[in-house]
């Protein structure tokens, strides 16, 4: 934009400053060829002028001595002629001109030729004793350099006149390209800062004023959109906290249970609801403007066969055939365990809840290229009906249809993406891609997946 601002008032201001100097240029040309022109007519007269008084005063006629004696007194010799009307001259060297023939005439004019212009005076002189009259003609030459003299110092500064004019004008217009575009790219960095998370951004409004009132609208936006997730984390932290009512009840009840073993796997699943729960508060309360402090890493490997033994359990109690395959050895992902294991968890449970009971089923995980990993999961139900579950996130099959749409998320989070097809032979096909992690797992994260 500001190339661009700079380019447009460039080229207007060359079409003006064109505009402005070639009529003055040629102005300025016509000028100095009158100058020499008028020079030369004058002293052409004046030499003329003498002529046609000498024989008055002389008492005698218009010879070649007196003309050259009249030349002399103007010290015009080298430059003028003096034509008489027998061819005979006086002075500069001359040739017969078609003007010279129409000046005998008794026409003063001037003509164009080769080289210049040629100046013409005639002069009625009497040379004879009965009164009668001869034309003598007064020649000079102005040379093309004459006529040009001065014009090529005068073009020259008006063409530094122009050129000066033309930076001018492009340093101006730099500059109030450089005072809208600062602006505008501040508002672009704001706006992709927010964009990545950043709700403090702000910009300071400036520039013209239609660009500062944008500022000040994004300053609004900005606000009222940090003030509109404040309300949703606070709701949200809300109705975590009280979820904690419920979970209480069942673990009392549990207490009561009499089969120890069964007592104790629910207050397992208790356990882990809760630190769900605390989870999702602590997130809520987070504000968003606190980036956390550790990159997650998980091991999808280890996940999944975690994952898949928690609900052989139940599988194995529908009468299904669960199939756990993962290659590659560890496929580090940019996923927190406790994310990577619920989206797994969704997942498997969609089977338990949409296939009827001893619906088998399998999980594949392992690389898929050089930058990412895979998780496959299938089963051998009656497939999606359909395909166009996961663009519009709602299920026709009478659930709330978040599942995939947070399978999904999690997955662009990660830099992969999720696709549902059906499974060759029959069934359903959930293909989850994870993008590989660029750091090693650490220690502590290892050993929180073998504790999960």
């Amino acid at each position: 934009m500001r190339r661009s601002l700079a380019l447009v008032s460039l080229a207007v201001t060359v079409l003006v400053v064109l505009a402005f100097l070639v009529p003055l240029a040629l102005l300025v040309r016509n000028q100095a060829a009158d100058r020499a022109l008028f020079r030369a007519e004058r002293d052409a007269q004046a030499i003329a002028a003498a002529l046609a008084v000498a024989p008055a005063t002389g008492g005698g006629e218009v010879d070649p001595d007196l003309a050259a004696s009249v030349l002399e007194a103007f010290g015009s010799l080298d430059d003028f002629s003096i034509v008489f009307p027998d061819g005979e001259g006086v002075g500069a060297p001359y040739e017969e001109t078609p003007g010279l023939a129409q000046a005998r005439s008794g026409a003063a004019f001037t003509a164009q030729i080769e080289g210049g212009a040629e100046v013409l005076v005639p002069v009625l002189v009497a040379d004879t004793p009965e009164g009668g009259g001869s034309v003598v003609v007064v020649r000079t030459v102005v040379s093309d350099d004459d006529l040009r003299e001065g014009v090529g110092t005068a073009w020259a500064m008006l063409a530094g006149l122009g050129l000066f004019l033309v930076v001018v004008a492009a340093l101006a217009a730099d500059r109030l390209g450089r005072n809208i575009v600062r602006p505008v790219s501040a508002l672009s960095r704001a706006a992709r800062a927010m964009g990545e998370g950043e709700l403090e951004t702000r910009v300071e409004p400036a520039g013209p004023p239609e660009v500062a009132e944008v500022g000040e609208a994004f300053n609004f936006l900005a606000s009222r959109l940090d003030a509109l997730l404040d309300a949703e984390r606070e709701s949200v932290a809300d109705l975590s906290h009280r979820l904690r009512t419920p979970l209480t009840a069942l673990r009392l009840q549990a207490d009561t249970l009499a089969d120890s073993e069964e007592a104790a796997s629910l207050l397992a699943d208790i356990d882990r609801m809760e630190r769900a729960v605390d989870r999702m508060i602590e997130e809520a309360r987070r504000s968003s403007r606190q980036a956390p402090s550790v990159e997650h890493v998980a091991d999808l490997a280890s996940v999944v066969r975690h994952r898949a033994t928690f609900w052989k359990v139940l599988a194995d109690d529908q009468d299904r055939a669960a199939e756990v395959h993962t290659t590659g050895g560890e496929l580090l992902v940019a996923l927190s365990v406790d994310d990577l294991g619920a989206a797994i968890d969704i997942l498997i449970e969609n089977i338990f809840a949409h296939t009827a009971g001893g619906t088998d089923y399998s999980i594949w995980a392992g690389p898929d290229g050089d930058r990412h990993v895979a998780l496959i999961i299938d089963d051998r139900g009656g497939g999606f009906a359909d395909r166009g579950l996961v663009e519009r996130g709602a299920s026709a099959a009478g659930s709330t249809g978040l599942g995939l749409d947070i399978v999904q998320r999690a997955a662009e989070r990660s830099g992969g993406d999720l696709k549902i097809s059906h499974r060759p032979g029959g069934g359903a096909r959930v293909t989850v891609r994870f993008r590989r992690a660029e750091r090693p797992l650490p220690p502590r994260v290892a050993q929180g997946v073998e504790r999960a």
